[in-house]
Order: structure tokens, then C-alpha cells, then sequence
């Protein structure tokens, strides 16, 4: 019953966004994942049933190149985040608190049993990747100068936080005056206090 139930899901799910992002030529929908390719980036939000919760998880990660070479030429003396090849890994269980994928505080989106849950559940989907998790991907894929809130907020999704803000600072040439410079040098966020503290110095 639960296979039956998956499958007309999810494919109801892959239908339904291929066509909510069919304008975008940067978006490609299969089942149960989203794919962004921008320019030599790659970006991804997927989607994984468990089956102990009988429900759905949103997961999503960003390749990009351009920020892993600066990572690469900094080369810092502390570890990144995560060990996979991405610049950003999250999913929604590690959402604390507020779970913002999740209606309940499962954190998971149940299995629809009918037709009209399955409506919702498209529906619900959808506007949390358009609102939530899809401007995080491109945020990051077009190093906006909003990255540097989000990364504040969850630094356990980027690989290396303190560098991720650092290049998005002098990318986007933004002024210390307007930033929260306590933040971006906080423990949460530097990975070495002493090195990234003399980094930043010297790089702005």
C-alpha cells in the first residue's frame, strides 16, 4: 500500500513542479529532485521518503567552483564543515526549533493517502522551495550579499562559513560599515580564530 501510495506521489510531485519551474532554463525537474546548473555550478534539492516516519525530508546542496577555488588558494589550517565535494549540505533535520519544511514537528512531510492530500502536499512543497530553499541554492550559486545572513543564521550548512562571507564580501565590494562584523567573527562562524581573524584584516 505505502509503494502504491509513493509512487502516485511522486510522480503527482515531479509533474506538478516541472510545471510550476517550467520557464526557468536553468531548472531541471526528475523524480523526487530539483537540479540547477548555472554556468559550471551545480545545485540540487531533493527529496527522501523514511520509512520509519512515513514522510518526506528536503535536502540540498550547492557545487560551486569558483568559491571552492578561493577555499583552495586560502587554504585554511582547520577542517571544512562536511567532507563531500559541495560548498553547501543541508537538510531539514538539522532545521532546529521552527522546522520550516515540515507542517508538524515530525519534520517530515507525511505521505498524502488521497488525491486532495496530494494537492496539498504539491502545493505546500512547492512554496517552500520557491520561498525558502531554492533562494538559498541560487543565493549562494550567484554569491549574493545575502549568503552572508543566511550563513550567520546556519553555519552548519556551508563548508567553510568564515570564507564563504569573506569572498562574498569582497565579490560584491560591500563595506564593513553595513555588515555585523561581532557576527561574522564569532565563534559559531570562524574556524580558526586566530588565522581568520588576521584573514579578514588584511583581505579588507
Amino acid at each position: 500500500m505505502t509503494t502504491e501510495l509513493r509512487k502516485s506521489f511522486e510522480s503527482e510531485l515531479q509533474s506538478y513542479l516541472r510545471e510550476c519551474f517550467s520557464l526557468s532554463k536553468f531548472i531541471k525537474v526528475v523524480r523526487n529532485e530539483i537540479k540547477i546548473n548555472v554556468a559550471g555550478a551545480v545545485g540540487r534539492i531533493g527529496f527522501r521518503f523514511l520509512i520509519n516516519a512515513q514522510g518526506y525530508v528536503l535536502s540540498e546542496s550547492v557545487s560551486l567552483p569558483e568559491l571552492r577555488g578561493f577555499y583552495n588558494e586560502i587554504s585554511p589550517p582547520y577542517k571544512p564543515k562536511f567532507t563531500t565535494n559541495f560548498e553547501l549540505v543541508m537538510n531539514t533535520s538539522m532545521e532546529h526549533g521552527f522546522k520550516s519544511f515540515s507542517p508538524n514537528m515530525g519534520g517530515t512531510i507525511d505521505l498524502p493517502k488521497n488525491e486532495e492530500e496530494r494537492r496539498k502536499a504539491c502545493e505546500w512543497i512547492y512554496t517552500k522551495v520557491r520561498d525558502i530553499y531554492l533562494p538559498r541554492v541560487m543565493n549562494l550559486i550567484e554569491l549574493k550579499p545575502e549568503v552572508i545572513d543566511d550563513v550567520i543564521m546556519h553555519p552548519d550548512y556551508y563548508a567553510y562559513p568564515f570564507l564563504t562571507i569573506l569572498y562574498i564580501i569582497k565579490k560584491n565590494n560591500l563595506s564593513l560599515n553595513d555588515l555585523n562584523v561581532d557576527s561574522i567573527l564569532s565563534k559559531k562562524i570562524v574556524g580558526n580564530k586566530s588565522f581568520d581573524k588576521s584573514l579578514f584584516d588584511t583581505s579588507l
